[in-house]
């Protein structure tokens, strides 16, 4: 535990304490100040208002005695004028009294007393008028007879309720009194016990927090910072002396004997550092200078190595474009075999179709020379009808007017029978043309189809002689391609060699700043053995 964590716990029991008495007593003075406030703003006034109605009342009842026993018409008149004035200061009161007997906080028992002296104050007031008007109008004996018999024990008996009240309120006054001496007194104790106990954990925790404080420096804290000042100015002679194994005044202690070590050790190690600084910078020259002498010789290495890679690189992209010449060679050719398979195959198709068409051509002949056929047969079918139709016109002619309408329909049938005939005619002619044209067809389709299997066979040939051309190609390009991959690895190989001399190179370069490197950092070496040696001579060992 911190000493900064002992105070605040320390100071934070102490302050509690003084907040337990400040909240003790705040809640004291306020109870106190609501007893206090009930009795002068409450209570008294109550009793204030309740004095008055007394003192109302007994004025009253000693004026109307007066009344009855008023002499002369003045006298009356101002016994009734004083009535009707205490009435009045009555009334006042009694507003003031209702309004503090609205509150919430009035008990039962005051409640009742009240409510009993408005019933009294109902049934007095009559009786002081029945009184007073029985006095104007002269009848003595009623007035003394409601005075004696009636009003005198109304009056006792209002003033009766109204000293109750005031006794009520002076014994409500009385208790408030009671509680507040208790609660002061209680409050006074409370306070001492309080005061009393704050003040021994004040004196012990100062008394723990002094204790640990020592234990944890060892001793007195002065001591310990002149102790802690003497090492900051390197004397490590000093003797220290520790109350507690565990303190800080003996963390210093065991300080002092690591740092005398640490420095004696330090002393030793930049005397020994300093040599080796001065030997390891030679050693570093010399290494500057083999270096220097193999990074001039990697660079004509790499040089030479650059001329003949960019050769090669020459003789690699001539084999290159070998290579694409060959493959474009191996891709016309192939080409070219499929452009003459496709012309072989639309030949086939065409000679197939020459053939087919050839047949179709003699079936039509034979189809137009049937046609021939029946027209033939219609022309005779015609002669025969022209011939009958000539023979009903000769018979109708000899029947005379009877075969008249048989001679006209004969002669009809003529007609259709010589337009039958021109008509057969011209079709046999049409029909012999087209035998003509189709026999010409025929005579040049049989002779194609020969024409058609000769230029298949030529194209068959040509095939061949293209297979033959990229069986060739082909076998160019694969030896292109071996002498490509073999160009390709002597550049890989030259490419490899190249790069390994440069790489060769770059690290004589780095060890060359390396080497350049080690003789500056030598040298700061020496320089910091020497920078050590005087920071060591500031202690006292």
């Amino acid at each position: 535990m911190t000493i900064n964590l002992r105070l605040i716990i320390g100071f934070g029991v102490v302050l509690l304490m003084m907040l337990i008495l400040t909240v003790i007593s705040t809640f004291r003075v306020n109870f106190i100040d609501a007893k206090i406030t009930e009795m002068t703003d409450v209570n008294s006034v109550k009793q204030r208002y309740a004095i008055n109605f007394r003192g109302s009342v007994h004025d009253r009842a000693i004026a109307v005695r007066d009344v009855v026993f008023a002499r002369t018409e003045s006298e009356l008149n101002n016994d009734i004028a004083n009535i009707q004035k205490l009435d009045k200061f009555y009334q006042v009161s009694a507003v003031a009294m209702r309004s503090q007997m609205s509150s919430e906080h009035v008990s039962a028992e005051e409640k009742r007393i009240y409510t009993s002296i408005n019933q009294i104050e109902q049934k007095t007031m009559p009786l002081i008028e029945q009184v007073i008007a029985a006095k104007q109008s002269g009848n003595l004996a009623l007035a003394n007879d409601l005075l004696l018999n009636q009003a005198r024990g109304a009056f006792v008996e209002w003033l009766s309720i109204i000293n109750e009240f005031i006794d009520y309120q002076e014994a409500l006054n009385q208790q408030a009194t009671k509680e507040v001496r208790e609660v002061a007194s209680s409050f006074q104790n409370w306070m001492i016990i309080l005061t009393s106990i704050a003040i021994a954990i004040g004196l012990a925790v100062a008394y723990r927090i002094s204790f640990q404080v020592r234990q944890s420096v060892g001793g007195d804290p002065l001591e310990a910072a002149k102790v802690v000042a003497r090492i900051s100015k390197g004397d490590l002679t000093g003797q220290i002396n520790s109350c507690c194994p565990n303190s800080m005044l003996a963390s210093v202690g065991l300080m002092q004997q690591q740092l005398k070590t640490t420095v004696n050790s330090i002393v030793a190690s930049s005397k020994e550092l300093s040599e080796r600084a001065i030997s390891v910078t030679a050693g570093s020259l010399q290494a500057l200078n083999a270096a220097d002498k193999q990074v001039v010789q990697t660079n004509h290495a790499k040089d030479d190595l650059d001329l003949m890679s960019y050769s090669i690189h020459n003789v690699v992209d001539t084999v290159k474009q070998t290579e694409s010449n060959s493959q474009a060679t191996v891709e016309l050719s192939k080409r070219g075999r499929e452009a003459v398979q496709n012309v072989a195959t639309e030949i086939e198709k065409i000679s197939s179709t020459v053939k087919a068409t050839v047949t179709q051509v003699n079936v039509l002949q034979e189809r137009a020379r049937e046609i021939g056929e029946i027209i033939n047969v219609i022309r005779g079918i015609s002669d025969q009808t022209n011939l009958l139709a000539l023979n009903a016109a000769i018979e109708a002619a000899r029947a005379g007017e009877t075969g008249r309408g048989f001679a006209v329909v004969a002669d009809e049938v003529r007609q259709l029978a010589l337009r039958t005939g021109e008509a057969t005619g011209e079709i046999e002619t049409m029909i012999n043309q087209v035998q003509g044209d189709t026999q010409a067809s025929v005579t040049a389709m049989e002779t194609t189809v020969p024409q058609v299997e000769k230029g298949l066979t030529l194209t068959h040939q040509a095939n061949e002689l293209l297979n033959d051309i990229q069986r060739q190609a082909d076998d160019s390009l694969v030896k292109v391609l071996e002498v490509v991959g073999a160009t390709n690895e002597q550049v890989a190989t030259i490419d490899n060699v190249a790069k390994g001399m440069e790489e060769i190179t770059l690290m004589s370069r780095e060890t060359s700043e390396t080497l350049k490197s080690n003789v500056n950092q030598a040298e700061l070496l020496e320089n910091l053995a020497k920078r050590l040696k005087k920071d060591t001579d500031y202690f006292t060992v």
